[in-house]
């Protein structure tokens, strides 16, 4: 089963991120804050990680790079969720190196089929050749 991580500092949409997942029939966890990400995805093994774009500690496209940076996490689908306009939330992805995007005006309904879509890309890319790989693939 994967496991997914839901990094959210607002209680409501962290739960409704969560729940939507779950009924997806994803393991979720979740915490409010980015500070200790890292830990928990290592030690939680965590496969996919959703984060939110506006916190007030670091800013989830912030973090979203540092994971991108971190060969340890080469494998992580990393998925932006925010309120922004869709433009920039896709403009913010891109620059952080997310494998996907969700607005969330639109998170019931799009966010576990996003998740689907995102692992499966993120698969693809890792078994092709390193010369067909595209480091950019992305779905949105």
């Amino acid at each position: 089963m994967m496991r997914v991580l839901v990094v959210d500092d607002d209680e409501v949409a962290r739960e409704l991120l969560s729940r939507e997942l779950t009924q997806a029939g994803y393991e979720v966890l979740s915490v409010p804050s980015p500070i200790g990400v890292t830990r928990v995805i290592q030690e939680q093994t965590i496969d996919v990680v959703v984060i939110d774009v506006v916190m007030p500690s670091l800013r989830g496209d912030s973090l979203a790079k540092l994971l991108r940076k971190n060969p340890r996490f080469a494998k992580l689908v990393v998925i932006l969720v925010s309120g922004e306009s869709e433009g920039e939330l896709e403009r913010l992805a891109s620059a952080a190196g997310a494998d996907a995007v969700v607005s969330k005006r639109w998170v019931p309904g799009t966010l576990a089929g996003t998740v689907a879509a995102a692992v499966r890309a993120r698969t693809k890319v890792a078994e092709a050749p390193r010369s067909a790989a595209s480091p950019n693939s992305r779905k949105s």
